[in-house]
C-alpha cells in the first residue's frame, strides 16, 4: 500500500473513532470558554480597610500638642470619597491601652479577612501637616495574598492624593509599612512556601486521580469476579479502600519530603496533615468516578486530562473569586480545588485551625463522587 493510502486508512480510523474526535475538537473549546469566563473577573481593586488615629494623644520630638484637626479629613475622605477603600470602622486613641487593644483587634480582623489593611495616624499626623513637614501614614495588610499587596500599595495614593488636595498641602506624604502580617518570613524558603497551597494540592489530586482513573476500565480479571458471588460494592470498596491506603502513604511522603526542604506553617501540622489526606481522598474518589464511566482506556486517560484542566482553571488560583458571577463562584465551590487551597492558606500562613465550611465542603464533594462512581458501576454492563 502506497504513502497516499495509508493517510487516507489513517484519516478513517480516526474519522471512525468520535470520542476522540470530540475529546480532540469538543473539549479544548469548553475549557477554552470555561478559562475565558472565569478570567474577566481581574485583579481585586476595591478593599475594606480600617483607621486607628493616634492624634489626639500626647506627641514628643518637638511637637506642640496643639490639634487634631486633619485626622477626620483623613477619615472623611477614606470614608466618603474614594473609589477603592470602604472604611469599616475609625478608632480614636487617646490613651495607649485602648490604641493596643484596637491594634490587636484589627490584627485579628486581618487574619479573618474582614478586612484587608488598616491605617495609623501617628501622634503628629496634624501637626506636621500644620508645620509643613512630611506626615507619615502606617498601614498593615495581610501578606498571604502577594497581588493585594502591591494593589493596595498603589490604591493608597488615591485618598493621600485627595487628602492632600483637600487641605492645600504641598509637601509628600511618608507611606510606611513596618511589615506584612501573615508572610513568609524572609529566612524562610519565599518560593517554596507560598506556592505551597497550589503546589501540594495539584500534585496530590492529580497523582491520585491517575491512581485510580484506570482502577476499573483497565482490570482485566473483572468480568470474571462478576461471575462469583463477588459483589459490584464489594469491589468498589476493595479498591476504595486499597488506593485510599497507598494515598495515606503518599501524603506523608510528601509532607515530610516539603518540611525537609523549610515548610513555614504557623498552624497546626497535624491538621495541615489531615488537609493533605482530604485532598488526596477527593482524588481518589474522581479518578474512581472517570474510571466508571470510561468505555476504555484511552478516554479514561483523556477524561482525566479534562477534568485536571478544568480544576486547575476553576480552582480560584488565576483570578478573584469575589468578582465572579454567582454562577462561576457556586461552580468553583463544587470542585475540591476551591477549598483545598484557602484551607491550606489559612493554616499556614495564617495559623488558623481548619476551616469546618470549607472541610466539610471539601468532603461532601468527595462523597459525591464516590456515590457517581459507585451508582454508574452497579448500572453498567460488563461484558463476561
Amino acid at each position: 500500500m502506497n504513502i497516499r493510502g495509508l493517510i487516507f486508512k489513517e484519516f478513517g480510523r480516526i474519522r471512525s473513532d468520535r470520542r476522540t474526535l470530540v475529546m480532540i475538537f469538543i473539549i479544548p473549546l469548553i475549557l477554552i470558554i470555561i478559562f475565558g469566563l472565569t478570567s474577566g473577573g481581574g485583579p481585586t481593586k476595591f478593599f475594606n480597610a480600617a483607621i486607628i488615629s493616634k492624634d489626639e494623644m500626647h506627641c514628643w520630638r518637638g511637637f506642640r500638642k496643639d490639634s487634631h484637626a486633619y485626622e477626620n479629613d483623613f477619615i472623611s475622605i477614606m470614608r466618603d470619597n474614594t473609589t477603592s477603600f470602604g472604611l469599616y470602622e475609625s478608632y480614636i486613641a487617646r490613651n495607649i491601652t485602648g490604641y493596643e487593644y484596637t491594634f490587636n483587634r484589627y490584627i485579628e480582623l486581618l487574619r479573618q479577612e474582614t478586612i484587608d489593611v488598616f491605617i495609623i495616624l501617628p501622634t503628629n499626623f496634624s501637626e506636621s501637616v500644620i508645620k509643613g513637614v512630611d506626615p507619615v501614614i502606617i498601614y498593615y495588610v495581610d501578606g498571604s495574598e502577594l497581588n493585594a499587596v502591591a494593589a493596595i500599595e498603589v490604591s493608597l495614593q488615591e485618598p493621600i492624593a485627595l487628602f492632600r488636595a483637600k487641605v492645600g498641602m504641598t509637601k509628600n506624604m511618608v507611606v510606611m509599612n513596618p511589615y506584612l502580617e501573615y508572610d513568609v518570613p524572609f529566612w524562610e524558603p519565599q518560593i517554596l512556601n507560598y506556592a505551597v497551597s497550589i503546589m501540594l494540592p495539584l500534585i496530590i489530586i492529580g497523582t491520585t486521580m491517575n491512581l485510580t482513573s484506570l482502577s476499573i476500565v483497565s482490570e482485566g480479571p473483572l468480568p470474571r469476579m462478576l461471575l462469583t458471588p463477588t459483589a459490584k460494592n464489594e469491589i468498589i470498596i476493595s479498591k476504595l479502600v486499597a488506593n485510599s491506603l497507598i494515598m495515606l502513604l503518599q501524603s506523608a511522603e510528601i509532607f515530610v519530603t516539603i518540611a525537609l526542604f523549610g515548610l513555614y506553617s504557623l498552624g497546626s501540622l497535624f491538621e495541615l496533615y489531615i488537609v493533605l489526606v482530604a485532598i488526596g481522598f477527593s482524588g481518589v474518589c474522581i479518578g474512581l468516578f472517570i474510571s466508571a464511566i470510561s468505555p476504555s482506556e484511552q478516554t479514561a486517560n483523556q477524561l482525566y486530562i479534562m477534568f485536571f484542566i478544568t480544576m486547575l482553571l476553576l480552582s480560584g488560583t488565576f483570578v478573584d473569586t469575589s468578582s465572579l458571577s454567582p454562577a462561576l463562584q457556586i461552580l468553583i465551590n463544587s470542585l475540591p480545588l476551591g477549598h483545598a487551597i484557602p484551607l491550606l492558606v489559612e493554616i499556614t500562613l495564617k495559623g488558623l485551625s481548619i476551616t469546618l465550611q470549607h472541610f466539610i465542603s471539601l468532603n461532601l464533594i468527595s462523597l459525591v463522587f464516590l456515590f457517581l462512581a459507585y451508582l454508574i458501576f452497579k448500572l453498567k454492563k460488563v461484558e463476561v
